[in-house]
């Protein structure tokens, strides 16, 4: 009598934890439904966001073009001053297909965040460089018209000891 009253005993503790299993196993696959669509929902925004800076970039494209347009002497002749510093990273780009910021340090021997200050100060100065997502890395270019008018005319009185420098280095 007292194995038959253990057993039941047993057998009713050992349903309850697979009931209490059930719930939790239940509300764990409630849990990963919500994680998966969430995933998702941040892999389309995160798509939706690449093609919005890929506009936003081509609108900044047209409107460079368009101030060139209004503004020809622009085009000719730059008042714009690089620094040495600022020159060597200028012409790695110059020099390339396109660099991220991390490629250029390297290259350059500088930190990623001299190469980040310094890609904002050319570009502060009017210098028509391009940012693309290329593999969730963003890459720096030169627009390719700008590129053609620096290798015509040296718009930026880039040194030529630094360019020749560089040049020898292939990137």
């Amino acid at each position: 009598m007292f194995n038959n009253k253990a057993n039941r005993e047993i057998s009713l503790i050992a349903e309850g934890i697979r009931k209490a299993f059930k719930a939790v196993k239940t509300e764990l696959d409630d849990h990963l439904d919500a994680i998966n669509q969430n995933t998702a929902e941040t892999q389309a925004n995160q798509g939706w966001l690449s093609e919005l800076d890929a506009k936003i970039n081509k609108l900044s494209e047209r409107l460079d073009e368009i101030e060139l347009l209004i503004n020809p002497d622009r085009a000719r002749k730059m008042d714009v001053k690089l620094t040495p510093r600022e020159q060597e990273v200028f012409m790695a780009l110059y020099l390339s297909k396109g660099l991220s910021s991390s490629q250029i340090a390297k290259h350059l021997g500088f930190t990623d965040d001299m190469v980040n200050m310094y890609l904002f100060n050319i570009m502060s100065k009017g210098v028509p460089i391009r940012k693309e997502l290329a593999d969730d890395v963003v890459v720096f270019t030169l627009d390719p018209e700008f590129k053609i008018l620096q290798a015509r005319g040296n718009v930026l009185e880039i040194d030529s000891r630094i360019a020749s420098q560089l040049a020898m280095h292939n990137l």
